[in-house]
């Protein structure tokens, strides 16, 4: 009798984390997917279409979204499979129908674990390229973080890859090989984030010297906005290897809203390349400084008259 109750407690407890996951990514999903829609209107407004490698942005953030809805639809498929699965489990006697759902549920979760590694992929490279357009295109710079991000997508790929010849759904747990994927792609996002920052405030650092600080104030808006977008990854990437580390199931939870989040951080910049709020190349800031400069000359003038 008690170890009954105990299984109750545990399929209960197995059911609700299933739920608790779903919900918290197809609320994330509405975020992603308004998110989406503006931005490929952004990049199809007349000033966005002047954009080097508009095509490929939108190319881009497309595939994001695309895996990123697949992902959603899996999530909701595999929280029903899992009470299917559970359901066959209290019937004690049903071994065959429990192993054959129990089956299609590790496929599931398999496949959520290809759509999310390619989606990082994805977003890794367009943080790496606007770093490598923001630093002139200087391809030294981005050797670090092209390797860590291909690190991380091996790693990420190896351990999908395990769990389905071991025939294993949470890949999530299989030793160290996905959280290490982890770490390196935390490395990558950290290091484009510190490079680019850095790069746009150096820059904006000796334009200052000569505008005054209206162009220090633009720029630090700039860098604050880039910080935020990588905090957004990095934020619960860091919490999901801590609840990992202690063991958690609600390491899963995490991982789901990491699952819309690398679409969400990515589909944020592009919105504001688009929108003309952030910086691509050093071109840009010059051009700014001219655009601040062209006014203060003008009232110079008028004051002079």
């Amino acid at each position: 009798m008690g170890n009954h109750h105990e299984n109750a407690e545990a399929i209960y407890a197995s059911l609700s984390l299933s739920l608790y996951c779903a919900a918290i990514e197809w609320f994330l999903y509405g975020i992603n997917l308004v998110l989406f829609f503006f931005c490929i209107y952004t990049l199809r407004r007349s000033r966005a279409r002047a954009l080097p490698h508009r095509c490929g942005l939108t190319l881009a953030v497309s595939s994001i979204f695309l895996f990123c809805t697949l992902h959603w639809i899996l999530q909701l498929v595999s929280a029903g499979k899992l009470i299917a699965v559970r359901l066959a489990e209290a019937k004690h006697g049903d071994t065959h129908t429990h192993l054959a759902k129990n089956a299609e549920w590790n496929r599931i979760n398999i496949t959520m674990g290809v759509f999310y590694v390619t989606s990082i992929i994805v977003a890794d490279g367009i943080f790496v390229f606007r770093c490598y357009e923001i630093w002139g295109r200087r391809k030294r710079v981005v050797v670090v973080p092209i390797t860590t991000a291909v690190a991380s997508a091996a790693l990420g790929y190896a351990s999908v890859i395990i769990c389905g010849l071991r025939s294993l759904a949470q890949f999530l747990f299989i030793n160290w090989i996905f959280p290490l994927a982890v770490v390196f792609s935390m490395l990558t996002n950290t290091m484009l984030m510190a490079l680019t920052a850095g790069r746009i405030w150096w820059i904006a650092r000796g334009a200052a010297m000569i505008m005054g600080p209206t162009v220090d104030r633009q720029y630090r808006t700039v860098v604050a906005m880039i910080l935020e977008s990588g905090a957004l990854y990095v934020t619960p990437a860091l919490l999901y290897l801590i609840l990992y580390a202690a063991e958690r199931a609600s390491t899963q939870i995490i991982f789901a809203t990491l699952a819309q989040i690398v679409g969400i951080a990515p589909t944020i910049i592009v919105v504001r390349v688009g929108l003309g709020s952030s910086i691509t190349s050093p071109r840009d800031v010059e051009e700014s400084v001219m655009d601040i400069r062209a006014p203060n000359s003008d009232a110079s003038v008028d004051d002079k008259v």
